[in-house]
């Protein structure tokens, strides 16, 4: 679906922030480019062009025999390559995932912290949000819990005792950040979330409380909402209170759609005829969805992840 975008920018740093004075300095070469674009006469807000994912690379905490993911690592990384998105929005990461991703893709920088589960020992989950830094600068970031108290971490789940599963529940996130487009001096919203499995009350109020920080943005903001809600779009409503106050599905609106209704693979080919799509790309504000894609992308049988990718091309206006 998308064109290859051209590799460029230096060696990412997983867990640092962009280097203040290179950071400056783009800043300050975007700023001159906006001001141009808006000292024109008549001139009107240039479009961009922002190819985005949402991926839930299942953890490596769970032994998957043949799908764990020594197993399909590379193939996680070459699936990002191939689509070279600007934005990719991942689920389930934790620590070594990271940081074999970010060795791996190196046009790439991140933002994000752990759930606080399994004691920390890198055992515990992250909703990263990785970006190109050759194209985009986090302006704002942060995180907040899906909790009564957002603002403020969860107590530490400690590590499992001896036998039992690494922790799982618990501790569910939002990553967010405004990025500017360095080309342009456009801002666009990005919130990355994995809601609970647990499907009733709980997702709703996740919702509810996603849309509260959404709503108090500015008037007329790019929003990109998206990830793992762990509901059926269409036919909960969870997705139709999601979808009820400006958001927009991009499966729905798109002019163009790639692939099955269902983003379920259990590490497998799409079932016929199963429509079951869990991770969502919702839109908000000023943002046209070209096209939109459930991608299927596999090595000879062997999958990336038991969730497919979805990936779309949206226009700032």
């Amino acid at each position: 679906m998308f064109d290859p975008l051209p590799a460029s920018g230096g060696p990412s740093r997983a867990s640092r922030p962009p280097q203040t004075a290179t950071l400056a300095r783009k800043l300050i070469a975007a700023a001159v480019v906006s001001a141009a674009v808006m000292g024109t006469p008549g001139h009107a807000a240039a479009q961009i062009q922002l190819d985005v994912m949402t991926f839930n690379i299942r953890t490596s905490n769970i032994p998957d025999g043949d799908n764990a993911w020594q197993y399909r690592k590379e193939l996680v990384a070459e699936t990002i390559r191939r689509f070279a998105p600007h934005v990719v929005g991942m689920q389930e990461a934790v620590s070594e995932q990271i940081e074999f991703l970010t060795a791996e893709l190196p046009d790439y920088r991140w933002l994000g912290i752990d759930r606080r589960l399994n004691g920390g020992q890198g055992l515990s989950e992250h909703t990263p949000i990785f970006y190109r830094h050759d194209e985009l600068a986090p302006i704002e970031s942060g995180n907040f819990w899906l909790t009564d108290t957002p603002d403020q971490p969860p107590a530490p789940q400690p590590p499992p005792s001896n036998g039992a599963r690494r922790r799982r529940g618990g501790g569910r996130i939002v990553t967010w950040a405004r990025f500017h487009h360095l080309a342009t001096g456009r801002a666009v919203h990005v919130f990355n979330t994995h809601l609970s499995l647990r499907r009733g009350q709980g997702q709703i109020d996740s919702v509810e409380l996603i849309l509260e920080r959404v709503g108090a943005l500015p008037a007329g903001a790019a929003v990109i909402v998206m990830g793992d809600f762990n509901n059926v779009a269409e036919h909960s409503e969870l997705w139709r209170n999601a979808t009820g106050q400006g958001l927009r599905d991009a499966w729905l609106v798109a002019d163009e759609r790639r692939g099955p209704a269902l983003t379920l693979s259990d590490f497998g080919a799409p079932d016929e005829g199963r429509i079951e799509r869990v991770d969502w790309i919702l839109v908000g504000g000023p943002i046209g969805v070209r096209s939109v894609e459930t991608v299927l992308y596999n090595d000879r049988g062997r999958y990336p992840s038991d969730h497919y990718p979805v990936a779309a091309r949206l226009e700032v206006r």
